[in-house]
């Protein structure tokens, strides 16, 4: 324990003898991030959980493992729970002296409620069920909590199971998450159902009085949680009171300290692909109003200051900050709060609304704790002391004009100073296309800029038309235009890099995940002259076979296509990769997640047997048997790195032709021999 609260707490002791070294791929799955963090309402402490490292090769997977923290204001750091858990959505009591908390502890099993004291270091369960408890909320007199989960299946089911009867009805099988009151007072009882007639998403109790505000959707199904989940308040019994009118979708919810309004992000309306305006409704009504009508941004977060002051994260172009809206002067602008050289993650407020406890990343660290006080704005953890002996590259923020005058901003990593000159470059392409990039910590297994850089390459980070951050008009440009503008954007952001860096057209790459990775798809078929390589990860290839698979065809639809497919078949045949496979000379590597239900592998192996068969390159597929929409593990993690910079190193700087070695190395065993062709 005493190892790792070290490498939590120490700032700058013990300088480094050694030489600094780039950031390796291995050196990713070995960052430690701050998670979540809560203020207590007294001000004095925040809590926080920080994920593990996890080893890449001792095949031990520490996926969600979490250590839980308490800081003080004046920087002191005692660790609360040590050695990694299942854990999340930890509360404070309201009186400060405790925390609750979800874990899966040793004999646990399933996920179950805790409670433990500051300064004890045993946490007592408080509530376990037959399914993991998905979230709680604590009442303000602590006598109370309402918790959520899955419900058993039947009886009848069960039964069924048991003798291999273990069929799966689709979408009819679906469970939904029911809302049930446990007692503080006595919680050796049972917890009284309070609510089952929709999917519950998570729940809130009303300050000054029993209601609950409830966030919810027709089922569990990802395409209604995405699409039509609404907020309501239900009576102390659990039955329906009221349901919001808002149209569109909804994210995180926040109630007033004194029960008066709640505040929620959501969308301008059901074609706005994210939520990312600012909410207020009074609790008694069923309308609300966007309290930032003209903010051409991107709202991700929400928590009150005070009764009369919400508070709220906003990302602007490439940067974001913390600001506050007066409830009581709506026409009045907000206030910003908190500036930071890079991206801001999460908040918490304390109960004075006088200090702000945050998340945040930059350029040179991951996320981690800060501390904003009426005298101070500073950084209060160092999670990664490792990270001084490595060399990070510079980031830039970059502005250039597309072809048709829409002005694209992105971020430009240029090599590291020491690295070979070659005059290379990647593309990165986001996915959503409903996401964007900030001046962060942009290094991940399918983003290793850092890496790249320190092998000579230019990475590029655009927000191309689509992205979110500079206002719904601006993520409503793509849509009904699948790969038209919007990835024209992506060649314009490669004529920029030629004509501003003096990048040799001939060694440009592309990759990226989801729609990141239909990017990486088109530019290796229908664009395939201005790509020297392309890496695409769970991309899609097909948009009519897309559209019939995909867990969030009502979104595709709705806030993307805007046609259906058979409104116009040959759009949407003309609009997918494996259509322009014919002749393509880009070489393409395509890596998928077995498990995927947002764009199914099948759409991977689709392009994969079309190019193999049309197409005059060579074609890689990699399936990861145990992931889906998003790699968790460690060791899937470094493969997909390791093949992404491989394929980009062959093709881009050294121009082969032929594909490399389908094996990787391990740190034990000598490099394996390039196969022949």
């Amino acid at each position: 324990m005493k190892r790792l609260v070290i490498l939590f707490v120490i700032w700058s002791c013990a300088l480094s003898v050694f030489a600094k070294t780039p950031l390796s791929l291995e050196d990713l799955n070995q960052i430690r991030k701050v998670k979540t963090v809560t203020f207590s309402p007294d001000g004095r402490l925040t809590a926080v959980t920080l994920n593990l490292p996890d080893d890449s090769y001792d095949g031990i997977d520490l996926v969600s493992l979490r250590e839980l923290y308490v800081v003080s204001k004046r920087g002191k750091i005692s660790p609360v729970i040590s050695g990694g858990r299942p854990m999340g959505h930890v509360r404070w009591s309201p009186q400060s002296d405790a925390l609750y908390f979800l874990a899966k502890m040793q004999d646990d099993q399933t996920v179950s409620l805790y409670h433990i004291e500051i300064g004890d270091t045993d946490p007592i369960k408080i509530y376990s069920a037959d399914t993991d408890i998905k979230g709680f909320d604590v009442n303000e007199q602590n006598d109370a909590v309402i918790i959520w989960g899955y419900s058993t299946p039947d009886h009848q089911q069960q039964l069924l199971n048991d003798v291999g009867f273990n069929a799966t009805v689709f979408d009819e099988s679906a469970r939904n998450a029911s809302l049930w009151r446990l007692s503080l007072e006595n919680p050796s009882k049972k917890a009284r159902l309070l609510y089952n007639d929709s999917h519950v998403l998570s729940a809130k109790w009303i300050p000054r009085s029993e209601q609950i505000l409830l966030h919810h959707s027709p089922s569990s199904l990802t395409d209604n949680v995405v699409m039509e989940s609404s907020i309501s308040v239900l009576k102390p019994n659990g039955q329906m009171l009221i349901t919001n009118s808002h149209r569109g979708k909804v994210g995180e919810m926040s109630v007033s300290p004194d029960g008066s309004h709640y505040a929620f992000i959501g969308g301008e309306d059901q074609s706005d692909p994210a939520e990312g305006r600012l909410y207020l409704s009074q609790v008694v009504s069923e309308t609300s109003i966007d309290i930032l009508p003209d903010f051409d941004g991107h709202v991700s977060a929400v928590n009150w200051f005070n009764s009369s002051t919400v508070g709220f994260i906003g990302a602007q172009n490439l940067t974001t900050f913390i600001g506050n809206k007066d409830i009581e002067d709506l026409a009045g602008s907000y206030r910003v709060r908190v500036k930071h050289d890079g991206k801001i993650s999460a908040l918490s407020v304390d109960s004075k609304g006088y200090n702000i406890a945050y998340i945040a990343d930059s350029p040179e660290h991951p996320a981690e704790l800060f501390l904003k006080t009426k005298h101070s704005n500073k950084r209060m953890t160092n999670s990664n002391v490792w990270l001084k002996d490595r060399i990070l590259p510079k980031q830039i923020e970059v502005s250039y004009t597309a072809r048709d005058g829409t002005v694209i901003d992105g971020i430009l990593v240029e090599p590291i100073d020491d690295s070979a000159p070659t005059s290379s470059a990647i593309i990165f392409v986001h996915g959503g296309p409903e996401d964007h990039f900030s001046l962060g910590w942009n290094n991940r297994y399918s983003y290793p800029v850092a890496y790249a850089a320190s092998k000579g390459f230019y990475s590029f980070l655009p927000n191309y038309r689509g992205s979110t951050g500079k206002g719904v008009a601006f993520s409503k440009l793509g849509q009904k235009d699948y790969a038209g503008a919007e990835f024209n954007d992506l060649l314009d952001a490669r004529t920029f890099l030629i004509e501003n860096y003096g990048v040799d057209p001939q060694r440009v790459g592309i990759t990226g995940t989801s729609y990141g990775g239909y990017a990486a798809a088109w530019a290796a078929t229908k664009q395939h002259n201005y790509f020297a390589a392309s890496v695409a990860g769970m991309g899609v290839s097909n948009q009519i076979s897309k559209f019939g698979t995909t867990d969030i065809p009502s979104e595709m639809l709705k806030q993307h296509a805007l046609i259906a497919p058979w409104q116009d078949w040959t759009w949407y045949l003309e609009r997918s990769p494996i259509y322009h496979t014919q002749n393509a000379t880009t070489p393409l590597l395509l890596l998928h997640g077995s498990r995927d239900t947002r764009v199914s592998a099948n759409q991977s192996k689709e392009l994969y047997r079309y190019f193999k068969s049309n197409a005059d390159a060579p074609v890689r597929l990699i399936l990861y048997p145990n992931e889906a929409h998003g790699l968790a593990l460690a060791p899937a993690k470094l493969d997909y790195s390791m093949r992404l910079m491989r394929w980009m190193d062959h093709f881009v700087i050294q121009q082969n032709k032929s594909k490399p070695n389908q094996q990787l190395p391990h740190p034990d065993l000598p490099e394996p021999e390039l196969q022949s062709e």
